[in-house]
């Protein structure tokens, strides 16, 4: 069966392009996007991974689905940024490029113990980088020019305006320091 085939079912149809237009989505978001039946979803889902329409990629907690195959840097990068908080963190840290752990917990007014489970993650999946210089631990973007192309490649899905700013003074710097 060809794409166009299997993808004239209109649920499938609707599945495909719920999961073009925000990757890394996950079985419960597409749930309530979609306000269709679990059955059903996990039903259309299983057949379009079999038919390899959609790939399915399982981290920590949930099973994520993409429209195209991504390489794995890409789905770690991207799998962080769907989380609201974790994408404020890698915000923060790359349109300031280094970030103390303090000036985080204040700016985001979060738990010391949230913040450094995030932290933990995001270091642990080579997404920041960690550094103690004396009594402080600070936190820089491991590799700006990944996390950005991932943010500008699928920037419309995350409906975010601080995504829209950091991605602009990003840019613009980033283009100053090439000339």
């Amino acid at each position: 069966m060809f794409k166009d085939e299997i993808l004239e079912n209109e649920n499938r149809r609707k599945i495909y392009k719920a999961i073009e237009g925000t990757p890394g989505v996950h079985l419960r978001e597409l749930q309530r996007v979609l306000n269709m039946p679990l059955t059903t979803l996990e039903y259309h889902l299983s057949y379009m991974s079999r038919k390899k329409i959609i790939y399915a990629e399982t981290d920590s907690h949930y099973k994520r689905y993409y429209a195209k195959a991504l390489t794995s840097e890409d789905k770690k990068v991207l799998a962080a940024l769907r989380q609201k908080r974790m994408r404020e963190i890698v915000l923060l840290v790359l349109a300031n490029q280094k970030a103390k752990y303090q000036f985080m917990a204040d700016y985001l007014k979060i738990p010391h113990s949230t913040l450094s489970f995030y932290l933990k993650y995001l270091v642990d999946n080579d997404i920041l980088v960690k550094e103690k210089v004396g009594y402080e631990t600070i936190y820089a973007v491991r590799d700006e020019d990944k996390v950005a192309k991932v943010l500008v490649a699928y920037k419309a899905s995350f409906l975010d305006k601080l995504i829209d700013k950091t991605l602009s003074t990003w840019l613009e710097t980033y283009t100053r320091e090439e000339r």
